[in-house]
């Protein structure tokens, strides 16, 4: 069978809708192929397609930071060592990410937006396991607010994860309540009403 005999038998089996499917496929396949559309159509797909809803929330712990977790130590831009234990007793919100990782730059937009509301009354800890020169020229392009620290040792073993993005909201006795491994829409009424009802513990 020729090319010409497999187009035609192509187009008859199939219906028309599903043609269509397999032209945008193919259409999204060559963009992202191409460098410039890359940086461009990949965050939106992310944003719009890989976002999982998130189920029921809850402030219940999941599990709890000890005290030797809280001795796990990170960098600020500048080099500075930071310890997870100069953040206790603060609401806070932890995620683990880099700038070479697609889910995590699509997560960044709605990450902003709930910072700047949020970031006066929650801790924001953006650790990326990163290089702080790509990192700073990438915060500076997006011009993204939230304070970023720079991951050199492995997370204690309560926020370790194999994946990234993975976020941790963390409440004021050192709790875990909520952890979601993959991108998703973070300025949402659910993880609101969340900080909401931990701030008021």
């Amino acid at each position: 069978m020729n090319i010409k005999e497999k187009v035609k038998n192509y187009f008859r089996s199939k219906k028309w809708w599903s043609i269509l499917l397999d032209m945008l496929f193919y259409l999204l396949v060559l963009l992202l192929l191409i460098p410039s559309t890359r940086r461009t159509v990949w965050p939106v797909l992310m944003r719009t397609v890989l976002h999982p809803p998130f189920r029921k929330i809850s402030a219940q712990p999941i599990r709890s930071l000890t005290e030797k977790d809280l001795q796990w130590t990170f960098y600020r831009l500048d080099g500075t060592p930071v310890h997870l234990a100069d953040y206790k007793d603060r609401v806070l919100f932890i995620n683990l990410w880099a700038t070479w990782c697609p889910p995590c730059r699509a997560e960044m937009p709605g990450i902003e937006k709930l910072y700047r509301d949020y970031g006066k009354k929650v801790t924001f800890l953006m650790i990326a396991g990163d290089d702080p020169g790509k990192v700073e020229e990438y915060l500076g392009r997006n011009e993204y607010t939230f304070p970023v620290f720079i991951q050199r040792t492995p997370a204690p073993p309560p926020l370790r994860s194999r994946s990234i993005p993975t976020t941790y909201i963390i409440d004021r006795k050192g709790n875990i309540v909520f952890e979601h491994k993959g991108a998703s829409k973070w300025n949402s009424r659910k993880i609101r009403k969340l900080l909401d009802e931990l701030l008021a513990q």
